[in-house]
């Protein structure tokens, strides 16, 4: 699988890319400290978007606020690395700049704060006053 120049330009290894490019699955990652867990997610992440899926229909969960802080700047970081290529013409520019736009409301956070978006956004489902 080619990846998405969005992605590439993140240079994942050969031992990241099969949780990059896996699809039809979720997918869980872990590993030790300072071995590219977070770049790994971001890198699938992108790609996801990159492939067409809207932003709050990707999903990634950390167990900290301090990692769901860390994967969203980085994702940001990379858009903002992607659009300041020279090369990239009006219709991707727009797009990736209108993602940009867009990352305040991605779903990128702990998993608390996914299920209080979920109950908050279904109470009578939940069975919740």
């Amino acid at each position: 699988m080619t990846l998405h120049p969005i992605v590439a330009q993140m240079s994942v290894s050969p031992e990241q890319k099969p949780a990059v490019v896996e699809r039809g699955r979720d997918v869980v990652v872990t590993a030790g400290a300072g071995t590219g867990k977070t770049r790994t997610l971001v890198a699938r992440y992108l790609a996801l978007v990159a492939e067409g899926l809207p932003l709050r229909s990707v999903v990634a969960i950390t167990f900290t606020r301090k990692a769901a802080r860390e994967m969203r700047n980085r994702v940001r970081a990379e858009v903002q690395k992607y659009l300041a290529r020279a090369e990239l013409d009006e219709e991707e520019r727009q797009r990736w700049q209108r993602l940009y736009s867009e990352l305040d409301a991605a779903r990128i956070g702990t998993i608390h704060s996914l299920c209080s978006q979920i109950l908050r956004q279904h109470p009578a489902e939940a069975a919740v006053d």
